[in-house]
């Protein structure tokens, strides 16, 4: 017998309206438990030893996530690898925002280091939003006779063969950013491998090499004392750590050294929801403004960043293109 239609859009109404409200009460307890976000401890992994720049972001991170958010952030060392086995760590975690890992630039080289190790966007991690930057700086002996970059140019041409630079990690931004900068002025020069920013800072300023690209945390008191000058920030503005320091790019440097810079990453394992990622985000954004972080990082010789994870991941991808760009052009093997 033919159901009458009234009868039949009672019972579609009926039906959509039930529908309608399980997906709403589906949302709610979905709301609900992002709400709760964390009930329980907050890993940040961090792949290098304790004291690094990376971790010092970090603690700082992990502290005002946790004033903000309530539970623990915790922060975990796990060196080793060119911070492949923290990186690691995070690839392999639960996506449930319980571990989290703080990427530094190096990992934008892990495919020239790495065969077996992409550490590709979308498949190995998730970028949640850029942290900082530690902006480099082409920096000298104080006894070099260059006080710009022009000049150091024509030095470094008068001295092809005998040039020598510091490095203080095979296949880091500095050490790739020295490498172009190098090949740009077209001559020779020595790269000597040193433990670390520190101690490449030490050989600069006791004039053990003559240059190396270096962030403004590892130089700062050697240039107060006198004994390292600098003559150039590698990137595309001034930085407001040293704001009378001209850029690469104003004073006529190549360009493929620009941006090629320490910097740092919140990211989350792959497939972790979209909606916990924003709530990271957000936070982390709002943490960047606050002043007194601001002033933390100064100290540090870091430049805070922000902004959402699209920019996140395009800024991760830009220069994973670019570094083995140069990589390729220079015929560079980034493997020790």
């Amino acid at each position: 017998m033919p159901i009458p239609f009234a009868s039949a859009l009672k019972r579609l109404t009926s039906r959509g309206v039930r529908a309608a409200a399980l997906c709403l009460a589906g949302g709610a307890l979905a709301l609900s438990a992002q709400a709760q976000y964390p009930e329980r401890p907050v890993r940040l992994v961090v792949g290098l030893q304790a004291g690094a720049s990376t971790d010092t972001l970090a603690r700082l991170l992990a502290q005002k996530l946790q004033e903000r958010m309530g539970g623990q952030f915790i922060v975990e060392n796990k060196p080793g690898a060119a911070t492949r086995i923290g990186m690691e760590m995070v690839t392999k975690a639960a996506p449930d925002g319980y571990t989290l890992g703080i990427a530094n630039a190096v990992a934008t080289s892990f495919p020239l280091m790495f065969p077996d190790f992409a550490f590709a966007p979308g498949k190995d991690f998730v970028p949640v939003a850029a942290l900082a930057r530690a902006p480099s700086f082409l920096a000298v002996r104080a006894n070099l006779p260059a006080k710009n970059a022009q000049e150091f140019v024509a030095y470094a041409k008068a001295n092809s063969g005998k040039l020598s630079f510091g490095q203080g990690g095979n296949g880091s931004n500095p050490h790739l950013a020295a490498l172009a900068l190098v090949r740009s002025m077209g001559v020779q020069a020595t790269g000597v491998p040193y433990k670390g920013n520190a101690p490449t800072a030490v050989a600069v300023a006791t004039g053990e090499v003559d240059f190396a690209m270096l962030d403004y945390a590892a130089v700062r008191p050697l240039v107060e004392r006198g004994n390292i000058r600098l003559l150039a920030v590698t990137e595309p503005r001034r930085s407001a750590l040293t704001p009378d320091v001209p850029t690469s790019g104003e004073q006529g440097l190549t360009r493929d050294i620009e941006g090629v810079t320490p910097w740092f990453m919140l990211v989350a394992p792959p497939g972790t929801p979209a909606p916990l990622v924003a709530t990271l985000n957000r936070h982390v954004n709002e943490i960047l403004k606050n002043p007194e972080v601001l002033a933390s990082l100064r100290v540090a010789g870091i430049e805070a960043e922000g902004g959402t994870s699209a920019a996140a991941l395009a800024q991760f991808e830009q220069q994973r293109n670019q570094i083995g760009r140069l990589a390729r052009e220079m015929n560079v093997s980034f493997k020790d």
